[in-house]
């Protein structure tokens, strides 16, 4: 099974995207001016589109993505006899020791894949992130962190609900 994996950060500050309004008349959204962050881990299976996800409160490290790869990513996607080929960018903590030694004590069940350094056209779950915060987030004040998270986790589950939702955009990878 080929899944790309990906990190993402989603910021409580709104951001305008697409939208219209009378000419010389620029639509405002109002802020906080805090700048919370949800931090999300997120993998995708093509072609079926099959997604798991982790929301975490740390910075992304070697511990978080092990913890997620480990935890949620392999017993997701792994079958019996049928590798799990993931590919992933160039993040530091994708190749450091740990990491490398957990996949090597692993090759049965994953091979893992780095991605050319600044290429994220070439990562399916970077447009499931893109598709996420066109239905999320853009255009859209959230009052707390909380409103965020609940915006964010109801595009997840109805992308796991319906992963026909997303078939168009990961097309190009198979």
């Amino acid at each position: 099974m080929i899944v790309y994996e990906d990190e993402a950060s989603f910021r409580q500050t709104p951001t305008l995207y697409r939208t219209w309004a009378r000419r010389g008349q620029q639509p405002q959204i109002p802020t906080r001016g805090e700048r919370h962050t949800q931090k999300i881990l997120g993998a995708v299976s093509v072609p079926g589109g099959d997604f798991v996800w982790r929301h975490q409160t740390e910075y992304f490290n070697a511990q978080t993505y092990l913890s997620f790869v480990e935890e949620e990513l392999l017993p997701h996607f792994y079958r019996r006899r049928h590798r799990v080929y993931l590919i992933q960018d160039n993040a530091s903590y994708h190749k450091k020791p740990e990491v490398l030694e957990f996949f090597a004590s692993q090759h049965h069940q994953i091979e893992v894949f780095l991605l050319p350094s600044y290429s994220p056209d070439f990562n399916a779950q970077e447009r499931l992130w893109h598709y996420t915060r066109m239905e999320s987030t853009h255009n859209r004040y959230f009052d707390q962190p909380a409103a965020l998270c609940q915006a964010l986790f109801t595009t997840f589950a109805d992308v796991q609900k319906h992963p026909e939702k997303i078939q168009g955009l990961l097309t190009p990878f198979f």
